[in-house]
């Protein structure tokens, strides 16, 4: 059987790997104030961008208020 990974590339795998929950088939990221947070495909974070710039809460914040909700949210 082939190797495909170095023991070094698995180390740094399971490294990046560990903030990471699969919890129901949906993957969440532990954050750094340990809260879990939601991870978003490509398509689905730019709608939540889309919602926030445009949507109900359309005002213009700035972006650190905008990521402040997007964080708040558990995304």
């Amino acid at each position: 059987m082939e190797e495909y990974f170095s023991i070094g590339q698995k180390q740094q795998l399971t490294k990046r790997a560990k903030p990471f929950i699969m919890k129901n088939d949906v993957l969440y990221r532990m954050g750094q104030d340990n809260i879990l947070r939601r991870c978003l495909s490509t398509i689905k974070a730019q709608k939540v961008m889309k919602e926030l710039h445009k949507g109900t809460i359309g005002e213009h914040f700035p972006i650190e208020i905008k990521q402040k909700k997007i964080l708040n949210a558990r995304y």
